[in-house]
């Protein structure tokens, strides 16, 4: 997170700040890639919401939006930064 695939298999990569505020629903983020034609090779929609990407610290990507390095902090959403299984 936060990647979002276009139906024509482009992949939209944001930080977390733009995610929460535009995309914080898969809906939103259909509404706005989920339409834009077909991917190659006939495969059709490919649509995808959440989907998985590298390690942000360890490649160059900027956010789609607001065109801010993304960092570690973008990987995942805040709730799983501080979710710890089997802690009491």
């Amino acid at each position: 997170m936060p990647r979002i695939i276009s139906s024509e298999s482009y992949p939209h990569d944001f930080c977390m700040q733009c995610w929460d505020a535009l995309y914080s629903t898969e809906e939103e983020a259909e509404e706005e890639f989920g339409d834009r034609g077909d991917g190659p090779d006939e495969r059709g929609n490919c649509f995808a919401y959440n989907d998985d990407h590298p390690d942000y610290d360890d490649c160059d990507y900027d956010c789609d939006k607001c065109h801010e390095p993304l960092t570690s902090f973008d990987n995942y959403p805040p709730a799983l930064i501080y979710f710890k299984p089997n802690s009491k």
